[in-house]
């Protein structure tokens, strides 16, 4: 074996040594990279299970507020409609919540805190006459509608399964 021969065998024998080691950092790096974002997968999923875990308890707690007389009807309806559309909205369009659905489009519109401070009092009669009249009107239906929903397991949240 020549000297030259020697030395290419010397030099190619570093320089793979020298890619092998490169392209092992790299695995290295990439592995990494793999384990921080499944880490990150897994911390907004936990994230957003407890959000929807929250949702559904806050749903629960107002349905049966709403029950046991201790929220308006108008205001659980109000306040159920916002909660189900940041859990799961095709909910809100189903059959077992039809009457809540007819209550909230007839007092979606209807003035709240400031808006509602900003009415005469002979506005304020007549709009809270009209809510009063609308939620005892359907006070039954809505009532057998949020014992419904405070037993609704939402399978369609799958993070909840």
């Amino acid at each position: 074996m020549t000297t030259t021969t020697l030395v290419f065998l010397v030099l190619a024998v570093t320089i793979i040594a020298g890619l092998s080691l490169y392209a092992w950092r790299l695995t290295r790096q990439v592995s990494a990279m793999k384990q921080a974002q499944q880490d990150e997968e897994a911390a907004g999923e936990l994230h957003l299970r407890q959000h929807q875990e929250e949702l559904v308890g806050d749903i629960r707690f107002i349905a049966r507020a709403v029950i046991a007389g201790q929220c308006e009807i108008t205001e659980g309806v109000l306040r159920t409609h916002y909660l189900l559309h940041g859990l799961d909205a095709e909910v809100w369009a189903r059959e077992e919540l039809h009457m809540i659905r007819n209550h909230y489009d007839a007092t979606r519109d209807m003035p709240i805190l400031q808006a509602y401070k900003e009415l005469s009092r002979k506005e304020q009669f007549a709009l809270d006459s009209r809510r009063l009249r609308l939620e005892e009107q359907h006070k039954a239906a809505i009532e057998r509608e949020f014992r419904w929903l405070s037993s609704y397991s939402f399978p369609q949240v799958t993070l909840l399964q």
